[in-house]
Parts: C-alpha cells; structure tokens; sequence
C-alpha cells in the first residue's frame, strides 16, 4: 500500500491549528489540503451564489484504515478543529470523476478541500477559514490524487476502450466539426496508467494507426494523432487515424483548421523537444490522400501552431505563438504586417485555441478557463449549475448554434478530456452532451 504522500498531506493540516493564540482576528496560514466530514451547509448573508460549508476537520476512514493496514502511525488532529469554507461559483465541485454543484453534497459526508491559493487563516486555534478552489467528496478525491493508497482501480476509471467510438478513457481533444457537426476531426491517443502494478496497459481505445497493444506505436501512450469519424444514417461510423506523410515517429500532431471541402488543412506538429511547428497540406479532392506538407514560416517566433484560416477568400490566419509557460494569439491579414492580438484578448497569462465563429465571434482559451471575445467583449464561456464547469477548445459549427469543446472526467493522476457538444442558447450555452451520444 502506498500511502506516503496522503500522509504528507494529512501532517500537513495536523499543524494547522497548533500552538496559535486564540485571539478573533484571523491569522494567515499555509494552504493545505483539507479533510473532514461536512457538518452543515448554509449561505452566506449577502453574498449571492456563495455558501460555507461547515467541516469538522479529521482523517477519513479509508485512509486510516490504509495507515494501519501498513503499520503506520495515524496521525491525530487537534480537537474539535472546525473548518469554515466559503464555496463560491469558481470553486470545482467533484463527485463521481465529475464536476457538480454544492446541492449535490450531504452533511456527513467526507470531502477533501484544496484552498483558493492565500485564503487559508485561523481565527484562535480551533476554527480555520478557507475559500475553496475544489471540494471533492472524498472517494473522488483519493482516485484522483491518491491512486497509491487504492488496493484496487474502481473499474469504471479504465473504461470506456471502444475503438469504435470517439470518447474513451484516454486522451480525445482538439475537435473540429464541418458540415455541421455530422464530420467531426479530432486528436486521440493513450494515457499511461497511474497504477501499473494494478492495471498495467494504458488507459484508452487502442484504434487504428496506434499498433496494437502487445506493440504500440512511439507516439501512441502519452501522445496523440489526429483522427476523422462521420455521421450516417446509422449513426457515427467508427474513427479513422487521417493518414499524413513525413511526420517523426515520436511527434504528437493534430489538426487545427480543416477547410470546410476538406482540401486543405493545418497541422500543428509537436516534437520531442518541446518545439510546435505549423505544416499545411492540400489536395484536390476530399476522397483523396492529404499532398505533401509544408511547413510554415510565421514572425511570431520558432514555437507555432494552433491556426486557423479564415475570411471569403481564407487569405486571413490566426495562430498561437509558444513561449516558455506562456502563448499568445497572433492575426495574418493579407494587407497589413503580421501583429499581435490587442490587450484585451493577449494578457500575462497563456492564451490558446483560437476558433472563429460566425459574426467573426473569436472562441479562444486563457489558462483553465474557455473564453469568447464578442461585441468588444471577452468574457467567459459558462455552462449551466451553479458551480462551474470546466471546458476548453471551444470550436462552434459554421452557423454557431453548437460548439464542439472537450470537458473533463477527473480519474487517477491526470485528467480524462472527452469532446462534447455544447447547444448555443441566446447569450449563454446549454448543458454539454458527450458527443457519441449527441445527433446532428
């Protein structure tokens, strides 16, 4: 049983309220991972959306059990230490691998809290204050971040490994949907398992152009390739790895703009070494092989991808330019110099996953966060609940009443991205439909 780094998680909440004076005014403290049982839920008094959760701090079963089954000390939290968290419309709420709202957890039930980063004070040395980033329930949790201390991978975090559908448990992102969404362009590959000692191949659909389990291709686990699967009167066919020439054994690519007769295309190529470069490839009809890629040459530095054509005659180009931690959005327009995106979409943070809509509605993300820039306005792509749902890769069909995105299932060491599809709802969008059960 592995059980060392709960444990160097659950030390560090047992010093949180030791030794302080008890005094009113709160005392910052260290954020750590937070244990315990709910004990009441309750809104808070002018502050709409926003509730505190109360939780009696302490060490949840399951992992005390695993303390002792491996002849451990379990560690014991200072008495009567009360948790008072603030959880709010940014906090993730999890259960069941899945994002939720607070209405969804019970008192008594065990959670684990990740604090907003600087929020964590103690008032006296019995009651500490936090605003919560995650509140998972804890079994959630444990799968995600404490896969070392499970005898056993629940079975459900394996599947699905449908090669004949598009989502499974590895790796599926960057969607590009044409004729709308009834052709569907996307990026697969495998993940590595978080416990090799109890499930030992990768996690996902092993497809075509992958190898075949006993002898996998380079790219295939941790990696990806793009893949194109079609809507018939008999449902969605199964996916096809897009068959492209010239690319290195171990480089991870996916297509990032398809033009709409399938003649053209982008391609974001990432090596080895860290380095994305842009190819293009042409062909004269869509029933046949991609051409020759070449690659391009853009002023916004040696790290490129992620582009798009766009405009009556595709003469304009949006793309992101890598740099270390960071990325910003570029514009190509066949009569002005290569610039930069003005302040309001380019910021410190990273930006990524430029996707132009109708009206010319950019789609584009900011670090976690899906993002749109319309009327002269960025602001957020939320879908429904009162706590928010994670999205990212926001890419709408030509008319824009869908958006194709990929969303999460939270499973054991990274993320499960799966593509959905996403109803455009007046100024707001609708609930996310996993897109094998989605009809165009």
């Amino acid at each position: 049983m592995r059980v060392a780094v709960a444990v160097g998680l659950v030390m560090a909440v047992l010093g949180t309220g030791c030794g302080l004076q008890d005094v009113n005014t709160p005392v910052p403290q260290p954020d750590t991972t937070i244990f315990g049982r709910i004990a009441g839920i309750t809104p808070v008094a002018g502050e709409e959306g926003a509730v505190d959760v109360a939780i009696q701090a302490g060490l949840p079963e399951s992992m005390s059990s695993a303390l002792q089954r491996d002849g451990r000390p379990v560690p014991q939290l200072e008495k009567d230490l009360k948790v008072s968290l603030k959880v709010t419309a940014e906090t993730l709420c999890l259960a069941d691998y899945l994002p939720t709202d607070i209405d969804s957890f019970r008192v008594g039930q065990e959670v684990a809290v990740v604090p907003v980063p600087g929020s964590s004070a103690m008032v006296g040395s019995k009651k500490l204050l936090a605003t919560a980033a995650e509140l998972s329930v804890f079994s959630a949790f444990q799968v995600r971040y404490l896969a070392g201390s499970l005898e056993k991978l629940p079975p459900e975090v394996a599947e699905p490994s449908d090669p004949a559908r598009i989502n499974s448990a590895g790796a599926e992102l960057s969607p590009l949907p044409l004729y709308g969404g009834k052709v569907l362009y996307f990026a697969a590959g495998l993940t590595p398992s978080a416990r090799p000692d109890l499930h030992p191949a990768p996690m996902g659909a092993v497809r075509a152009g992958m190898g075949t389990p006993e002898s996998l291709q380079t790219w295939a686990v941790g990696g990806f390739r793009p893949y194109r699967v079609e809507w018939s009167k008999d449902g969605w066919g199964k996916p096809e790895p897009v068959q492209l020439s010239g690319i290195p054994e171990d480089a991870n690519v996916r297509m990032t703009w398809v033009r709409k007769d399938e003649t053209a295309c982008l391609i974001e190529v990432l090596l080895l070494s860290g380095e994305r470069q842009l190819w293009a490839a042409r062909r004269d009809d869509a029933r046949k092989p991609w051409g020759a890629l070449e690659q391009l040459t853009l002023p916004s530095g040696r790290s490129v991808g992620d582009a798009q054509r766009f405009g009556p005659e595709l003469t304009y180009m949006i793309w992101t330019a890598y740099e270390p931690e960071t990325s910003d959005l570029w514009l190509q327009s066949p009569d002005k110099p290569s610039q930069i995106l003005e302040p309001r979409i380019n910021t410190m943070g990273p930006e990524y996953s430029p996707r132009l809509g109708p009206k010319s509605i950019l789609y584009f993300c900011r670090g976690d966060r899906q993002l749109l820039f319309e009327n002269q306005m960025v602001r957020e792509v939320r879908l429904p609940g009162k706590q928010r749902r994670p999205l990212l890769e926001a890419a709408p069909v030509a008319d824009g009443s869908w958006v194709f995105c990929r969303i999460p299932r939270y499973t054991p060491g990274q993320l499960d991205w799966n593509i959905a599809v996403v109803p455009r709802q007046g100024d707001g969008w609708g609930a996310p439909v996993l897109v094998d059960d989605w009809k165009p």
